[in-house]
């Protein structure tokens, strides 16, 4: 096959990336404003049937509304806190109401021991509920004013409780999206970085390019937010029975795509490097145009093998099979190929052979780690728990390690 013909297949196997990640979907927010009102509505009359409640028992719509919260995890942590705080202040108006009455000074007794009390027990955002309790039932008297804002708590809590159980989603999805995207956004910068080699523009064109690769940490960061937010829309959920293998495998593919982002970023520091060190009257073996033709080809197939990657995974996760191994073990061992040939046209006597190693080294690293993931899904499909993979050594390798890469290029 021609040069033209493998950059043709390398550089039409990946869509182009989107220009930043694809935002996680969250419930429309005419759901989230329906399931609010709709909860606190539904408070609100069950609050109206019991007896020992006010006429008009607005706290527990309030409850409700406060208590309800995107998660489940995060919804029972609510309940409990709004709960708590609510019976505390409570027993400590009825307490002091009953020993003091109700004065200037024994209301700032109340608040003090209440926020004492709130404090002690941990009760976050809901500490200040524990003293306008206690001040509200201080100023009414104790009796059924504290008997109906404790069951008008509790009738609102529960309430949003069992709306939480029932309509809190699994984010699972969107995360495996959110992987896909990251893929997409380092094979696009991949073939970027492709793109400069093969036309050989000015060092402000790779100092550009090394600009966007840090960039993908903030990207990583940003997807490690997204998939947090997943595992918390499983914990304590019915509907998320079941998912925290999948939660493994998502977090095993968002660290083999930090792996290769981190490549990445060094390979741009690598060329960026090489086009402001190397002097244009020096005759360079990587500035020759069949040697910038093999590593933009290299550069082609992994970005290819690089999206090929996540939409493999996101396949998987959708479906549990894929068809994209062949087309992945493909561009691995196209890449592979090119790097050969790279290595034969450089010269190991260059004064620039320590970058020229570099490159190497990196382009042998992001082509491994693909690999090691394609051997581990292998593995996968006999029903055996993945292993996470081992970390990449960094960018910036110690002298000992590079002179240790640089024989290996050789090699």
């Amino acid at each position: 096959m021609s040069d033209q013909r493998i950059r043709a297949v390398a550089h039409g196997a990946v869509t182009p990336a989107r220009v930043g990640l694809r935002q996680l979907k969250t419930q429309p927010t005419a759901f989230e404003i329906a399931r609010l009102a709709v909860t606190a509505v539904l408070s609100f009359e069950f609050a109206s049937w019991l007896p020992d409640t006010s006429p008009r028992p607005v706290l527990a719509p309030l409850t409700a509304i406060l208590v309800l919260q995107i998660t489940l995890f995060q919804t029972i942590r609510h309940v409990w806190q709004r709960v708590v705080s609510v019976v505390v202040g409570v027993i400590v108006a009825a307490l002091l109401s009953n020993l003091v009455g109700f004065s200037w000074w024994s209301l700032g007794l109340t608040i003090t021991a209440a926020l004492v009390c709130g404090v002690l027990m941990r009760l976050g955002n809901y500490v200040l509920e524990v003293p306008i309790s206690a001040m509200l039932i201080l100023s009414l008297g104790a009796g059924a004013a504290a008997t109906g804002r404790i069951v008008e708590t509790l009738v609102g809590a529960l309430t949003g409780l069992i709306a939480g159980i029932l309509t809190s989603p699994v984010r699972i999805q969107a995360a495996e999206e959110a992987l896909e995207g990251l893929s997409e956004i380092m094979a696009s910068h991949l073939h970027a970085i492709a793109e400069g080699v093969e036309k050989r523009p000015e060092p402000r064109t790779y100092g550009e390019l090394l600009a966007q690769a840090r960039f993908l940490s903030r990207d990583v960061q940003r997807v490690d937010g997204e998939l947090a937010q997943a595992e918390e829309s499983i914990r304590l959920n019915p509907q998320g029975v079941g998912m925290l293998r999948a939660m493994v495998a998502l977090r095993e593919t968002l660290a083999a795509l930090e792996h290769c982002g981190i490549t990445i970023r060094g390979l741009a520091r690598c060329l960026a490097d090489h086009a402001n060190e190397v002097e244009a009257e020096r005759e360079d073996p990587l500035s020759q145009s069949d040697a910038r033709s093999r590593l933009a080809t290299a550069l082609g197939h992994l970005a290819s093998a690089l999206g090929t990657y996540g939409r493999l995974r996101r396949q998987q996760f959708a479906t549990g099979s894929t068809d994209l191994e062949d087309p992945l073990a493909y561009h691995l061992a196209a890449a592979h190929e090119e790097r050969v040939k790279l290595g034969d046209l450089l010269w190991a006597d260059s004064p620039d052979w320590p970058l020229h190693g570099e490159i190497l080294v990196h382009l042998d690293r992001l082509r491994n780690e693909l690999k090691s993931e394609r051997r581990m899904l292998t593995k996968g499909r006999a029903n055996r728990r993945l292993r996470i993979p081992r970390p990449s050594p960094p960018a910036t390798l110690s002298p000992i390690r590079r002179r240790t890469d640089l024989r290996r290029a050789r090699s």
